[in-house]
């Protein structure tokens, strides 16, 4: 059906070429080159690459009987462990709503959406439907998720319960330490105090002054007036 996603067996493909000439981003003959290279992403053979990932996801909108959904699932989680980078929402406008909706791809969309929010505890339990379907095949995903939450709440807060800590991360209590003493945050009876940073303190008020009269153009408006009368 070329309105389905189908999963295909994997395909031997030459390297990826630095630069993909504009004539050649929409030839469908490219598609298993840029398939390895999303697995060769995941393995961390090679650096992420944005670009050749979104070039896929365009040929597998262009292409839809060509479109293999596992390899979809990976150019999402790929994207998403890019936070706060846009990888993740600009990817999503490339797969159609049939596609993200399924059995696989749903889940990675929830948990975006928990992430978009800051309800980090609800994240590990969304991801678990798609463990070994997906993530199992992309290393580093809850260690990238778990550096984009300890940014959110190093910007945001000073001092954080330790209970609610453990719970956004998913982590236990001797993970969590190690990740405190990593950032150089501390732990004083049961909050964890968080490293000060120019975001996460109160800023002084600032007086926009710039419209308003000085005290020596008002004395000469006032002269004026009194000699005009």
């Amino acid at each position: 059906d070329a309105d389905t996603c189908s999963c295909r067996m994997a395909a031997s493909a030459s390297p990826l070429p630095a630069t993909l000439p504009p004539a050649e981003r929409y030839n469908p003959s490219l598609v298993p080159t840029l398939e390895a290279h999303v697995r060769a992403q995941c393995d961390h053979t090679v650096a992420y690459d944005v670009d050749a990932n979104l070039a896929l996801l365009k040929l597998y909108q262009l292409n839809p009987h060509l479109c293999d959904v596992l390899i979809t699932g990976k150019v999402l989680a790929l994207a998403l462990m890019q936070l706060p980078a846009t990888d993740y929402l600009l990817a999503t406008y490339l797969v159609p709503e049939r596609v993200s909706e399924g059995e696989l791809l749903a889940p990675l969309r929830e948990v975006a959406n928990l992430l978009e929010s800051c309800t980090f505890r609800q994240v590990w339990a969304a991801l678990e439907p798609i463990r070994s379907t997906l993530l199992d095949a992309v290393p580093g995903f809850d260690a990238a998720l778990r550096e984009y939450m300890l940014t959110t709440m190093q910007i945001t807060y000073q001092a954080i319960p330790e209970a609610h800590l453990r719970a956004s991360l998913g982590l236990s209590a001797e993970e969590v330490a190690a990740l405190l003493a990593a950032r150089g945050w501390t732990l004083e009876g049961g909050v964890v105090k968080v490293t000060l940073n120019q975001d996460n303190q109160a800023k002084p008020h600032k007086v926009d002054d710039r419209g308003l009269l000085r005290r020596e153009q008002m004395s000469k408006i006032l002269s004026s007036i009194g000699a005009s009368q």
